[in-house]
């Protein structure tokens, strides 16, 4: 449209508005838009308020609602006969593979019963053969464990008794009396109830052969004794023993009267303090009764460690079946030099005459069947039996701890406090002491006037009262 002042078409991008007209041209297009909007919303505002009409008036339904509800309900009903179509098309594929899973795993088991079945035919023979097998095994395996321990104990009492020839450990008879005299290397072993008689060379001399006797027995026999025994060695003279708490509960100690020992361990461990035993010796310098007045604390030593040396022996041959006698008496447990003799000597010369209980190394195993295990391979002899070294009669297990029990030995601290009191006593009595060259010196002139005179007494006799 051209305005009519203008004269010119209505351009709005191109030129501006110049007059009222241009402004209601440009005005046009927004107003038919609206009108249009307008009537369309009229028109189905108007249907709308018809169906609304129909809905209030009539109870009829409408042919076309009806329609598109009966498509509607068709299609979900189609949506749920696929679904239910689909479900069981599921089910009868897992039904048909439970099927075929129920077959194979009847398939199994039939295959099981029919191995068990051949499995188990003659399953009673064979467990019984196996079991006679295991016995036969086992029965062999404790024959020849029992054969060579008795040839072990065999050969511990042939070094035993070897050493103690070695050492000339031997017994002799004492003048037509019924008594015997023990000697090692030629010494005397020491009687306790006379050692106050006994001069200081030959006690240490004795002791010594002792405790290396008995040591070299213990390591033979292996066996641990009670009192730990310490033979001589670099810087350690002579021999000592522990008593029964402080055995084999220490390092390195001193050798008695000496302060210090050679360690090559670091300061800081020396530093730290520790409680050192002190061992009892098996050696004096003096006479008993010089050394119970000088030294009461050294002689109450000396006294324990040899009744310790003597419970020692006592006790080795209480594990090695070697008769003591009556084990509460001081006199029979403290009799080192019958105790030791019997134990190397005298119990092994015994076994030999009555002979051995054990069956010979060539029989087989088989032909002793009848035979209790506990008496098979067991000699008539103990010694070199039980051991602190082996398994078998084994004085650590339950066994040898209740055979070690049944010992019943008296403690070694009640043993040195009757030898003291024996000793002691012998003491204080009067007795008879030989004089020294001095004192027969004194009494040439009285003997030669005494001779002189038809009377006298021969040097040996010359004796005088403490």
């Amino acid at each position: 449209m051209n305005c009519n002042v203008c004269q010119r078409p209505h351009s709005p991008q191109r030129l501006p508005f110049l007059c009222a007209v241009d402004a209601r041209n440009h005005c046009y297009e927004g107003r038919l838009k609206n009108l249009q909007a307008l009537i369309e919303n009229e028109s189905l505002q108007k249907q709308i308020n018809d169906l609304l009409a129909q809905d209030t008036t009539s109870n009829a339904p409408n042919p076309v609602v009806a329609l598109e509800d009966s498509v509607s309900q068709q299609r979900m009903a189609e949506d749920r006969t696929d679904q239910i179509i689909a479900q069981a098309d599921k089910l009868r594929d897992e039904i048909a593979a439970a099927r075929e899973e129920i077959a194979d795993r009847k398939a199994a088991i039939s295959r099981r019963k029919s191995d068990l079945a051949s499995a188990s035919s003659g399953i009673a023979a064979r467990r019984n053969r196996q079991l006679e097998e295991a016995e036969r095994s086992i029965s062999v395996a404790k024959y020849k464990w029992g054969r060579n321990a008795e040839q072990m104990s065999t050969t511990r009492s042939f070094l035993c008794k070897e050493a103690a020839k070695l050492y000339g450990l031997r017994r002799v008879k004492k003048g037509s009396s019924s008594r015997y005299e023990f000697k090692i290397g030629g010494v005397d072993v020491i009687d306790l109830s006379s050692m106050n008689a006994t001069s200081p060379e030959v006690l240490s001399t004795s002791l010594a052969n002792i405790a290396h006797i008995l040591a070299l027995t213990s390591h033979y026999l292996t066996i641990r004794l009670p009192a730990e025994i310490t033979l001589p060695h670099r810087d350690y003279p002579r021999p000592t023993i522990f008593n029964l708490a402080s055995s084999y509960q220490h390092s390195d100690v001193p050798f008695p009267g000496t302060s210090t020992i050679p360690s090559f361990v670091s300061d800081e461990r020396d530093s730290q303090p520790h409680y050192v035993p002190r061992p009892r010796p098996l050696f004096v310098d003096k006479a008993l009764p010089v050394l119970a007045k000088e030294d009461p604390a050294a002689y109450s030593l000396f006294l324990e460690g040899v009744t310790l040396l003597a419970y020692d022996i006592a006790w080795a041959c209480s594990t090695q079946g070697v008769f003591v006698g009556d084990r509460n008496s001081f006199e029979d447990v403290c009799h080192m030099g019958r105790n030791l003799y019997n134990l190397l000597i005298g119990q092994q010369l015994h076994s030999n005459q009555n002979g051995r209980l054990y069956p010979p190394t060539t029989s087989s195993p088989t032909k002793h069947d009848k035979l209790d295990q506990e008496e098979l391979g067991r000699p008539s002899s103990l010694v070199g039996r039980y051991s602190h070294g082996t398994a078998f009669a084994f004085l650590g297990s339950a066994e040898g701890s209740e055979f070690v029990r049944s010992f019943k030995l008296p403690s070694p601290l009640k043993l040195a406090d009757k030898l003291k009191k024996k000793l002691v006593s012998e003491v204080a009595v009067p007795e008879w002491e030989v004089l020294e060259d001095d004192a027969w010196a004194i009494d040439d002139g009285e003997g030669q006037a005494a001779r002189a005179a038809g009377g006298g007494t021969n040097g040996w006799t010359k004796v005088k009262t403490r």
